[in-house]
């Protein structure tokens, strides 16, 4: 559709005539003259830079939810057997008093 419409607009652009899309009044070429003295003036940022957060992830596709949704699966079913961290096992306690009389 865009490019129905582009390929319109070229032929407009051929179909007008030079010389009426160029006739201008001396006043006119007065003002631009005046306005392109000055310099240009920045125009301001309204949006802070977000860096690339703006850019949303997509849904990952068939096969990639399939093999996540197994992986899943197979991860609930085996029994989880935890280790204690920081947790230090030793013997059980030698008896160091002489024994009584």
């Amino acid at each position: 559709m865009t490019k129905f419409i582009l390929l319109l607009l070229c032929a407009f652009l051929v179909l007008v005539e030079p010389a009426t899309a160029l006739a201008e009044s001396t006043g006119t070429a007065e003002a631009l003259t005046e306005t392109l003295a000055y310099p240009r003036v920045p125009r301001p940022v309204y949006k802070r830079y977000r860096g690339n957060s703006r850019s949303k992830h997509r849904k990952p596709g068939f096969f990639r939810r399939m093999k996540l949704r197994r992986q899943a699966k197979r991860k609930q079913a085996t029994p989880v057997t935890r280790k204690a961290k920081g947790v230090i096992k030793v013997d059980a306690p030698v008896g160091t008093m002489p024994p009584k009389p």
